[in-house]
């Protein structure tokens, strides 16, 4: 009997610090929590600015051979450009060349044709 009265006295006393007790888990809880958030977010940041920096490196890589490549592309646009108006002067030379051998007197008789002297 006495132990029910002294359970019933201290129950009160027990339930607020069981109560505190709450609180103050709680609070670690949400301390740790909090804390784990703070460091994960401090790492993704690194993480994020690393991945950025990367990034800008690659994409710097990336324009500079684009440059290189717009200048590759430019010549050789250029080469083909002279290549081509070069064998049309040579085309306008053979033709020129034909019709000053073929306007020769006697060419026919000649054993050296246009053909044959253009060729060479």
């Amino acid at each position: 009997m006495e132990v029910k009265k002294l359970n019933e006295e201290h129950r009160e006393a027990l339930a607020e610090l069981e109560g505190r007790l709450r609180v103050e888990m709680d609070r670690r809880v949400t301390e740790a929590i909090t804390k784990t958030e703070a460091e994960a977010m401090e790492r993704l940041t690194k993480v994020k600015i690393d991945h950025d920096s990367e990034i800008s490196k690659y994409k710097v890589m990336v324009s500079t051979e684009q440059e290189k490549t717009e200048r590759v592309r430019l010549k050789l646009e250029a080469e083909t450009h002279a290549r081509v108006t070069a064998e049309d002067r040579l085309k306008d030379v053979k033709e020129e060349f034909r019709y000053f051998i073929n306007s020769l007197p006697g060419h026919e008789n000649s054993c050296y044709n246009a053909e044959y002297m253009i060729d060479r």
